[in-house]
């Protein structure tokens, strides 16, 4: 092979190794990969889902990134992806929002609500004066268990879940039970929109209601 040739050919093998690089998905950088079944011995589930859904990641720059298996692990505070055999645990410092599509719904997860909380909350309802949020946490614990005069142990999935709302800059756990929220809140216009259109703010689409109503009264005692 002459030298022009050779020149050719590593110009070719060069320009095909950047093409490569730019069409590697950014969810393949800087992710652990686990090809193992992790949780087959453990009793229920760390997942937000029950199922794996198609959905979108939006990385820092906002560039979204469609994929067809995702899934929220409540244990690691990450979201996973599913490809083959492989799950591969994705990187929270890349991601500010993944949006998971549910039985039609729109599931929005955010991170960074603060530049330096990267945690993930499912935002409920988001609006320039207030975010209301909903936290999903799973801890591995292990269970004592009787088998005929023996004891022994077993590893098990405990899941809880908590509601926060953002607003002025400040973060405050509150209950989600309609009564204690509509307390919290202290609005006596609220109390009367909610009792009067029959609102239960442990259903989402009623909690959206009241919320946008309650900053709409806001507004008006301006």
């Amino acid at each position: 092979m002459n030298k022009q040739k050779l020149t050719t050919l590593l110009v070719f093998l060069f320009l095909g190794s950047i093409m490569q690089a730019q069409s590697d998905p950014m969810y393949n950088s800087n992710n652990e990969v686990f090809t193992e079944k992790r949780y087959s011995q453990v009793q229920g589930s760390p997942y937000f889902n029950k199922e794996w859904n198609k959905g979108s990641l939006y990385d820092v720059k906002d560039q979204v990134l469609p994929h067809a298996s995702i899934n929220y692990n409540g244990e690691t505070g990450l979201f996973e992806i599913r490809e083959d055999e492989k799950t591969i645990q994705l990187n929270e410092n890349l991601y500010n929002r993944v949006e998971i599509m549910v039985d039609g719904k729109k599931q929005v997860f955010v991170n960074r609500i603060t530049p330096v909380d990267l945690t993930y909350y499912r935002a409920i309802y988001q609006s320039e004066i207030m975010q209301f949020l909903e936290k999903f946490e799973s801890t591995l614990k292990e269970e004592e268990v009787a088998t005929y005069g023996a004891s022994s142990s077993r590893s098990k999935f405990v899941n809880k879940t908590k509601y926060y709302i953002f607003r002025d800059g400040k973060m405050k756990e509150v209950n989600r039970n309609t009564k204690k929220l509509i307390d919290h809140l202290k609005s006596a216009r609220l109390k009367g929109y909610v009792k009067k259109n029959k609102l239960n703010l442990k259903k989402d689409e009623d909690l959206v209601k009241a919320l946008a109503y309650y900053e709409s009264s806001m507004m008006k005692n301006k």
